[in-house]
């Protein structure tokens, strides 16, 4: 099978790539202009999100910045363990963006996710509190075991 249709339709426009037919694909899991925003928003990451973004790259768990979900875009998530980070500006102490977040927090843990929030000055201030915290909702990763023979 080809990696682009034979008929001149664009991949994964619904259709099959030889017929050009419906088929019964998923929809992508993001709203449309969605991976644009994203990237705009990794180039203008705030201070809080690019200080997280370098302690989470030293554990190596994982972490994607900027991922779309439905029609959210989250600042750090780890997909293995449906686990979404979130750094808080002074602006989410507003009643009216406090109402917006429990709707997207309800939102994404109906879809199976764990979300932590983090305000932006304790990220700043002190991130070896918030890497705690991380750790504590990640769960431990199972031991591996021995390489050929070595260990006990």
């Amino acid at each position: 099978m080809t990696p682009f249709p034979l008929d001149g339709g664009r991949v994964g426009d619904g259709g099959d790539t030889v017929s050009g037919k419906p088929t019964n694909t998923p929809k992508p899991t993001h709203a449309p202009g969605a991976v644009q925003r994203a990237r705009r928003l990794r180039r203008e990451a705030t201070l809080g999100e690019r200080i997280l973004w370098g302690q989470l790259r030293k554990l190596k768990m994982n972490f994607r910045r900027q991922a779309p979900i439905g029609r959210y875009i989250v600042d750090f998530v780890q997909y293995d363990l449906k686990l979404i980070l979130e750094v808080d500006g002074p602006h989410h102490a507003l009643p009216e963006v406090k109402a917006r977040d429990a709707v997207r927090t309800a939102w994404l843990e109906s879809q199976g996710f764990r979300v932590l929030r983090f305000y932006h000055l304790d990220v700043v201030n002190d991130p070896g509190v918030v890497l705690q915290a991380i750790a504590a909702a990640a769960p431990p990763s199972p031991a591996l075991p021995p390489s050929r023979g070595k260990g006990v």
